[in-house]
This record gives C-alpha cells, structure tokens and sequence, in this order.
C-alpha cells in the first residue's frame, strides 16, 4: 500500500483497460473496413457460374446465371448477399394485361406501379415495379405475360463470396425509347440551285452530333437549316466530323426507305459556308 493505493491492484486495472481499448481498436477495424463498401459499384463475378436470384436466399428463383468474368452492380447488402441490378438476360415478368403494345418490341405500361415478377406467375417473387407510361423492351409474351428486358428499378441478388469489387464507376442507366414512325413531314427545300436531279436538294444550317438519338451507324448527325427544318445526315462519321457545329452547304439526296421523324439525306456533297 503506497500513499492509500495498491500498486497491485492499479497494475491490474491499466492491464484490463489497455485490453479492452485494444479489443475496442480491434472491433473498430473491422467496421470500418465494412465501411469501405459504398454502393453503388461494379463487381466482378469470381467463380465459374454463379445464379442470379429473386431473393436473397437460396430459396428464391434463380433467374439467371452469371459466368466468371461477367460485371454486376452492386447497390446493396444483406448478410451474406449482394444486390444487383438485373442483367440484360435475367427473367422478368409483367402482366400483359398492363402493358400496351406499341410494335417493334416497344410497350407502354398502362397501370400505376406494375410488378416485375420473376417467373410468368401472379406469386413469383418480386423484382421491382414500373411506373406508368413507363417504356418496356417486350422480349416474347408468355400466356398473360409478357417476359422483358430488364428495367432500371429491378434487383436480384448474388452471393457475396462470389463477387469482387472491379470500380466505383458504374454504367449509364439502360433506355428504352418509344418506336420510331413514320411521320408526314413536308420538307421545305431551301436554296435549291437550278439542275439538280430530281429527289436531291441542298439546304444550308449547322450540323448537330444526334448522340444518344444516333439512328444508325452512318446516320449519327443532323442539320437545323435556316428556315427551323432540320434533316438527318447519312454519310461518313469521321468526315461530317470535321464539320460538326458549323454552319454548312450540304447537298444530297433524299432517302424515301427509311423510318424516321425527320427526312433523311444522303449526303453527297459539303461545303463550308463563311
């Protein structure tokens, strides 16, 4: 006993308390390396083949398989699971009874918050809900159901053991657009030079990338003339390039077999216009 205290005692104390600060530094870690996982990211399938479920069980659909190599994104956890945002090919059911038909594998949902089920069954389980007028790609219809390609908004689930992260950069959201028709458009032909043959014409405006709107590989830009008209331009990416946001002559001929909201012209010539 020195000065009231028991030098054995206090020993014993600071031992337990350097223990229990180390076992606490311990449990720190280890949630925080958990927390190291933010979602959403993209993940690698690391096994051979692996089921992608309905559910975060066993139990649940298998509703498609992934392969060794195959990218998955990841936006939540669960236990031992992952969820991940439905592949291109994993199985996906609506009620044809809500969903209208617009041609070209294109439908329109007609119901508020219609549900994606996992098999052609009322009590499958469920992957996700549509809202309406929300635009599906319809892959083939099964009895009252349609089977389509999986929407943003629809989940599955993998097990963890059977994934690795890869990058927190995750692919742009999949969009379904509506059909394209035929629409009567009376083009307005502008600065038509005398001896042109007869279906070609020659327009002057500024050309535009159509980006996400591109029509086909050889159809990726348009041309806004001065009168407002605007035409899509066919012809060699790499060369109407080099013309992009500048004010143009372009002569060409137009195309009468092609679906689109606009006329399409094959270019066949094009000028800088200063």
């Amino acid at each position: 006993m020195v000065g009231g205290y028991n030098i054995f005692h206090t020993k014993y104390v600071i031992r337990y308390t350097v223990f229990l600060l180390s076992l606490l530094g311990f449990v720190t870690g280890v949630s925080a390396a958990e927390a190291q996982e933010t979602f959403p990211y993209t993940a690698r399938i690391t096994v051979k083949t692996v089921n992608l479920r309905a559910g975060q069980n066993a139990n649940f659909e298998a509703i498609g398989q992934l392969k060794q190599g195959d990218e998955v994104v990841i936006v939540g956890e669960s236990f031992d699971w992952r969820k991940v945002k439905l592949t291109k090919d994993a199985k996906a059911f609506v009620n044809a009874g809500f969903v209208k038909d617009l041609g070209d594998g294109i439908g329109k949902v007609t119901g508020n918050r219609l549900n994606i089920r996992a098999a052609a069954v009322a009590n499958a389980s469920l992957l996700g809900q549509l809202k309406k007028d929300q635009l599906v790609r319809i892959i083939e219809k099964t009895n009252d159901w349609y089977r389509i390609e999986p929407s943003e908004g629809s989940y599955g689930w993998v097990l963890k053991e059977c994934v690795e992260f890869k990058s927190a950069q995750i692919p742009a959201a999949r969009v379904v657009q509506a059909p394209i028709r035929n629409v009567a458009v009376r083009p307005r032909v502008v600065d038509q030079p005398q001896g042109l043959p007869p279906g070609t014409i020659a327009v002057t405006g500024v050309i535009e990338d159509l980006a996400e709107k591109t029509l086909s590989e050889d159809i990726r830009h348009s041309i806004k003339t001065d009168s407002a008209d605007v035409y899509y331009l066919q012809g060699y990416r790499h060369v109407i390039d080099g013309f992009l946001h500048q004010r143009v002559k372009i002569e060409g001929r137009l195309k009468t077999d092609f679906r689109s909201d606009a006329p399409v012209v094959l270019v066949t010539r094009i000028n800088l216009v200063l």
